[in-house]
């Protein structure tokens, strides 16, 4: 490692990104799931569990983020 201050900073930049990437996605999945199982005439089935669910997701950013920068970066 020639910087490690700059390595240091993408590692966490990919932890970050990749956390927020998956709750983006988690969210999109849940949401659009919701909306194909959803009859009109009643209420919307996305509930706050749902969302405790996709916040649940988003801990698996920082151990791949640490795979990508440890194979790429470092």
């Amino acid at each position: 490692m020639r910087n490690s201050t700059k390595s240091l900073l993408n590692l966490l930049y990919l932890c970050c990104s990749m956390s927020f990437l998956l709750f983006i996605l988690a969210m999109f999945g849940c949401l659009l799931g919701a909306w194909l199982a959803w009859d009109i005439n009643d209420s919307f089935p996305f509930s706050s569990e749902d969302l405790f669910i996709c916040l649940k997701l988003t801990w698996m950013g920082p151990p791949i983020g640490l795979i990508f920068w440890h194979f790429y970066y470092r």
